[in-house]
């Protein structure tokens, strides 16, 4: 479990910003689709090796690396192609949606793919799993969208893939809200994988609870997750981005955390985890529509597939390190030192001038199209975040 969980962290990391720089150099929704075929055929492999071989290792390893390379393409070009569907007004509602389906799906498939291990047996689990890709892969096709536009004008050259990735890390670094958020991410995460990893030490070693218990900390945190992300259409959180992330995430989720450490009962746990969820999932989908709000169309690829690295890189050192402080101190205590460190972190990024006015002005969240906005510098886009 350990080298899949390598695996696939070590693909993320390798190829975020090369699936962020493909999605704005090529035909998105193209792109999703060749993923999730990509996808597909890796789990087929392993189901063949699985029937005529037994089980393999490296097969099972590669198939996982390969599934979360493709991951890296699909998932920026997701959230770049929202902006594409629907009108400016609802790209907050249908973050929440698709947020929040997610984490449900997500959780019921855990629970759909255990039964299906258990009565039909490995085999039938994975090659179910590769049929989920390709049928994603069909829906992708229906899905009719604008022609995109040209990257180069006629009679222009097109810029290297290179040329093309240090623009995306160069725009970046001028926006600064962004920047901003991009690293307080990392922070925020590190101590969220603190925590969220280790929950199945947490329900079992402290709480001496049952696989029950955990499955019910699981689902509270999916039910927090998919509410919070739906409120962030209703509240108008777009229009302060920068304020809904620090905030929720940062400073308040440290605070709520410090209750697993402090009151480690099994209904306090259900209801601290609730509300990680939901302050997570609100953050989250801010962040997100103010992303598809503001970065320009043809660098939302990009940005997105950075962001996704600075806030991914820190994660093995949550695992092993946490894994580390169990083993020294204890559950309580390391749950107890993530919570501390989330409130210093979240206190010290509310002071970021620029992360703090990052928002949607209220015309562009309420009525122009994603394709009106301007799509120039980083200083052009700055005159949204402070309003």
């Amino acid at each position: 479990m350990a080298i899949l969980g390598t695996a696939a962290l070590l693909a993320a990391i390798l190829f975020s910003t090369l699936g962020g720089t493909l999605v704005d150099r090529y035909d998105r929704r193209r792109l999703m689709i060749l993923a999730d075929v990509a996808r597909a055929l890796a789990l087929a492999a392993v189901v063949l090796v699985l029937l005529f071989r037994g089980f393999n290792l490296p097969v099972v390893v590669a198939a996982y690396g390969a599934i979360g390379a493709f991951s890296t393409l699909f998932n920026p070009a997701e959230q770049a192609i929202v902006p594409s569907l629907v009108p400016a007004a609802d790209v907050a509602d249908a973050n929440g949606l698709v947020r929040s389906s997610r984490a449900i799906t997500g959780f019921l498939g855990l629970a759909i793919g255990g039964v299906l291990i258990v009565t039909a047996g490995a085999v039938w689990g994975v090659a179910v799993n590769a049929l989920t890709f390709i049928v994603s892969a069909v829906l992708l096709s229906g899905m009719r969208l604008a022609a995109p536009a040209l990257p180069v004008g006629p009679g222009e050259s097109r810029p290297s893939y290179f040329s093309d990735l240090r623009a995306g890390f160069r725009w970046l670094w001028d926006a600064r809200g962004f920047f901003q958020l991009t690293i307080s991410a990392t922070f925020f995460n590190f101590s969220s994988t603190l925590i969220g990893a280790f929950l199945v030490v947490y329900a079992t070693v402290l709480l001496h609870g049952s696989a029950l218990l955990f499955a019910s900390l699981l689902a509270a945190e999916v039910g927090g997750s998919a509410i919070g992300s739906l409120l962030v259409g209703y509240a108008g959180a777009a229009r302060y981005a920068g304020k809904a992330w620090v905030i929720p995430y940062g400073i308040v989720s440290g605070f709520v955390a410090l209750a697993l450490a402090l009151v480690p009962d099994p209904a306090v746990a259900i209801v601290t985890i609730f509300v990680l969820g939901s302050l997570g999932g609100f953050a989250g989908t801010a962040w997100l529509t103010a992303a598809q709000l503001l970065v320009p169309a043809e660098m939302q690829g990009r940005y997105f597939g950075i962001d996704s690295l600075g806030s991914i890189a820190i994660l093995p050192a949550a695992q092993i390190g946490g894994a580390l402080l169990i083993a020294g101190f204890g559950i309580q205590t390391t749950y107890l030192a993530a919570a501390i460190l989330w409130v210093i972190s979240g206190t010290i990024f509310l002071f970021p001038r620029a992360l703090w006015r990052l928002g949607v002005a209220p015309d562009r969240a309420s009525g122009v199209h994603h394709s009106e906005m301007p799509s120039g510098s980083p200083e052009t886009l700055d005159v949204g975040w402070r309003r």
